[in-house]
């Protein structure tokens, strides 16, 4: 950035702090002005410069002029229906324009809105909406349908206008400063969500005096990372909209891809950063150290708040961006966003932690004893908040409220005690120490480690549960330990399993540990100190050395033996990290069918890839009624928050192959997988098995936005599938064809006869054992097919003919379906992932005239058997990570 910038863009405001934090405030409540609102500063700017860029989003950007007009429409309608001053509206959104036109339009009908994240556990968003006494709510479309609404809820959608929609003027309301302006909810330590209700007048004295330190003008944009529910997002919308500055948003897909930001960054000319100290240090890792200063974003401000900044960050910064100011902020959601800050200097790299500051404009912040006394430089001690930031207090909770804000009897001012600890400096600048009590922060999230024990005390067979932080400031980790009830198994895995549906993600621990006691202090309380010096998930460890616990478990590792070449093999080692592939698992489970009369699917290999987990298994098919049930629905991987990637099944039917690509697109990717049913009666058309796929992904996949790939087959189903699920009113946000084969006019030429058929299947299977794919395998028959693989070792010996039979069914049935395919015309893009050694882009490209939207070509390493390997699928997880590429669209398009 060109350091010869105006005054405004300079303006040294940092080096004037607005009061020393060793002295104590006057008693007197601050008063606002009448006019004190969070969003009055927006709607002037909108009348003064309407045709200004707003909003900036991947699918849509907004003026001054929109942005007022579609948040005039909303708050008249909230009007119409009855809101007013005090009542509550949900904005239950993923990342988008639509959250900004909801929060702003709440906030013109008087009412006060309250971000629920619709990545929420259902259980959640339903007990949120309810203890608030929500009666209304904002969402996006394709979210309507997503969300289990409490009775009584009234939603309304926020889409872009039509074009005959009249311009509506806002209700005429009069807010007070002292009105709710959003409610934001924080974990509690009793299990139960805390409602942060904070006023216009409060949230508006931050966003004021963060702009006036940042000197931010109509020309500074600011980049939206932080979710609605997380207070950042607060100035992110306020600070820049009250100066006619502009807002860029990242797409939900873009939220933890450094590569995306810093593309979005470039294109969209941010110049200020808004976040938690983890996600910049993540941009500073992405970024090479060669990267020319021109290729870097312009940005002129980097605020860091929310958790620890590790010393050396603030040197990455500078060396990416030299032109950027960096400050760190802190404070609590319940004075306001922040209330302390202080400018990061190069010579704070050489202290042991960045300082935290002094007081903001109309804040103070102070360090106290136990009776709210100051301490002297030096001496830790509580930090406490007071000023024109204090939150109203807790919703619906008096007492909560009673205990966390508390009066001063030396002065009658009203304090929060934020249970932080810290100490004065010499300078007058303020040291943060952590945490006194059991609320901590991780990864920038506040977590009250008592919502996590009770998380874990609701799950069945836990009788107790202590919740700990491992490691030091920027590198903590979660971690959990449980008693169980004597009738009770679990694992630590399977508990962490279960308090996916019961919090969100980033309150799940890294482990959970299962113990036989906990150890006591010396006046018999729990000793948190001596569980968090515990080595990581100690049971993990202690399970893995244990020997075979059962019959099952001992057979199970016995035929483990005979597949894989290990040293040592145990319990709790993976099937997928021990290179299991897909026709080891059909020999797997042959195996476990003969020796263990079990019949399982090969993808039960996805949820058990244990011995240990197979076995229990094992135990349940037995217990129950066996059965051939074969569920389209595979899900691979259920937690995560991107949206639900949707794999279609290859012609063989199963979906073993999708294993390695799975496990590379990281643990923030949901994946679930479609396997064809088994065979029975008239084979369906591949349209009528299609239709039948949407229906169990409307039904098993949650949300309601899904992105879809498949490779080979799979690819042509996917295609397919987003046709049908966009016909029941779902969203497909993408569609992957990994290495599609056919051309159109392949599969108008397809012969299905059964000779072709067996000759389709021996290709297929000598190229997937790297026996090569043109060998010569024609058969006469089934039974002699199975021979003459067998004899040339490409279908191993225990593997039986039943076995053999029922794969060629499945294939079969699948190879008809889809020659028998005519392709209609598919309004949306598709990018085609090929294999270099293969059709290519000219195979991509015939379907061309079938994709309406246009298609988008990458080739890939590999042929069409090795591709989706553990030598070449990096390459096919990085073209599905990327940013959906512009596409070619048919002539005439």
């Amino acid at each position: 950035m060109n350091s010869a910038v105006d005054n405004a863009w300079t303006r040294p405001a940092w080096s004037e702090p607005h009061g020393g934090a060793d002295t104590i405030p006057p008693a007197a409540e601050h008063v606002f002005a009448e006019d004190a609102l969070l969003h009055r500063d927006v709607v002037a700017q909108a009348a003064r410069t309407p045709e200004a860029v707003a909003v900036v989003s991947e699918s849509r950007s907004l003026t001054y002029r929109e942005l007022d007009a579609e948040s005039a429409r909303v708050a008249r309608d909230l009007a119409d229906s009855g809101a007013g001053p005090e009542d509550l509206v949900a904005v239950t959104m993923e990342k988008g324009w639509e959250q900004v036109v909801a929060c702003l339009g709440v906030l013109r009908a008087g009412a006060a809105y309250v971000p629920v994240d619709p990545r929420w556990p259902a259980r959640r968003v339903r007990g949120i909406i309810e203890a608030a006494g929500i009666g209304r709510a904002l969402v996006q479309p394709w979210l309507r349908d997503a969300v289990e609404w409490p009775e009584g809820v009234r939603v309304r959608e926020v889409a872009p206008p039509a074009p005959d929609d009249p311009v509506v003027a806002p209700p005429e309301v009069k807010p007070s400063p002292r009105d709710l302006a959003y409610v934001i909810y924080t974990s509690g330590s009793t299990g139960t969500p805390k409602g942060v209700m904070i006023e216009h007048g409060p949230a508006l004295n931050t966003v004021l005096d963060v702009n006036g330190e940042l000197g931010l003008t109509s020309r500074d944009r600011v980049f939206a990372l932080s979710a609605l529910n997380f207070d950042l997002s607060v100035y992110d919308v306020f600070g820049p909209l009250s100066v006619g500055g502009a807002l860029v948003i990242p797409t939900p897909e873009e939220l933890r891809e450094p590569d995306a930001w810093l593309r979005r960054m470039r294109q969209d000319g941010v110049t200020v950063w808004n976040s938690v100290p983890a996600l910049m240090a993540m941009l500073c890792a992405y970024v090479p150290t060669d990267m020319p200063l021109p290729a870097l974003p312009p940005l002129r401000a980097v605020l860091m708040s929310g958790d620890w900044i590790p010393v050396a960050l603030p040197a990455d910064i500078r060396r990416l961006f030299p032109e950027a100011a960096q400050w760190s902020l802190g404070g609590a959601t319940e004075a306001s966003i922040w209330s302390i800050w202080h400018r990061i200097v190069a010579s704070d790299g050489e202290l042991p932690s960045i300082p935290y500051g002094v007081s903001m404009r109309n804040q103070h912040v102070f360090v106290a004893d136990r009776a709210m006394r100051p301490r002297p430089p030096w001496v830790p001690g509580e930090i406490h908040i007071a000023g024109a930031g204090l939150a109203r207090g807790y919703l619906g909770d008096a007492g909560r409220t009673a205990r966390s804000f508390v009066t001063d009897p030396a002065t009658g001012r009203r304090l929060y005690r934020t249970g932080d600890w810290g100490r004065l400096l010499p300078d007058g600048e303020i040291e943060f120490l952590g945490r006194e009590d059991m609320q901590v922060k991780v990864g920038g999230h506040r977590i009250e480690l008592g919502d996590v024990e009770a998380a874990l005390l609701g799950c069945p067979g836990v009788r107790d549960a202590v919740a700990v932080v491992r490691g030091d400031r920027d590198k903590k980790r979660l971690t959990a330990h449980v008693l169980l009830r004597p009738d009770a198994a679990h694992t630590g895995a399977e508990l962490r399993e279960m308090l996916t549906d019961r919090v969100p993600g980033y309150m799940v621990p890294a482990a959970v540990t299962v113990r036989d006691a906990f150890p006591l202090t010396s006046n018999g309380k729990v000793d948190r100190a001596a569980l968090t010096a515990v080595p990581d998930d100690p049971a993990a460890e202690d399970e893995a050395a244990a020997p075979p616990a059962d019959d099952e478990e001992k057979l199970l590792l016995d035929i483990w033996g005979a597949f894989f070449e290990a040293p040592a093999l145990s319990v709790t080692d993976d099937f997928f990290e021990l290179g299991g592939d897909s026709l080891l698992a059909v020999r797997l489970v042959s195996a476990v069918r003969r020796e263990l009369g079990a019949d399982l699917p090969v993808a039960a290999l996805f949820a058990a890839p244990t011995i240990r987990e197979l076995a229990r298994r094992v135990r349940e098919e037995r217990v129950g009624t066996p059965s051939n049930d074969r569920p389209v629905v595979v899900p691979i991987r259920a937690e995560g928050t991107a949206t639900p990637l949707v794999l279609a099944h290859p012609v063989g039917g199963e979906v073993l192959c999708y294993a390695e690509l799975s496990r590379r697109l990281g643990g923030d990717q949901p994946v679930y997988a479609l396997q064809s049913p088994h065979p029975s009666g008239r084979e369906p058309t591949l349209t009528e098995l299609v239709a039948d796929y949407a229906r169990a992904v409307a039904r098993d996949v949650p949300g309601s936005t899904y992105r879809l790939a498949g490779w080979s087959m799979g690819g042509l189903l996917s295609l397919e599938l987003a046709r049908e699920l966009e016909s029941l009113g779902h969203v497909v946000e993408r569609v992957d064809a990994i290495d599609v084969t056919e051309t159109p006019g392949d599969l108008e030429r397809a012969e299905v006869g059964e000779a072709r058929l067996r000759s389709w299947l021996a290709r297929d299977l000598a190229g997937l054992t790297g026996h090569g794919a043109d060998a010569d395998l024609e058969c006469s028959s089934l039974e002699e097919l199975f021979s003459t693989l067998g004899e040339r070792g490409i279908l191993p010996g225990d593997i039986d003919l039943a076995e053999f039979e029922s794969t060629f069914a499945r294939f079969a049935a699948n190879a008809r379906a889809l020659a028998g395919y005519r392709p209609e015309p598919y309004p949306g893009a598709v990018h085609f992932i090929q294999a270099v050694s293969g059709g290519g882009a000219a195979t991509a490209e015939s379907w061309l005239p079938v994709c309406e939207g246009g298609v988008t070509v990458a080739e890939v390493p590999g042929d069409h058997y090795t591709l989706l390997t553990p030598e070449h699928v990096d390459a096919v997880v990085a073209e599905l990570r990327a940013p959906s590429p512009r596409p070619v669209k048919p002539v005439g398009a």
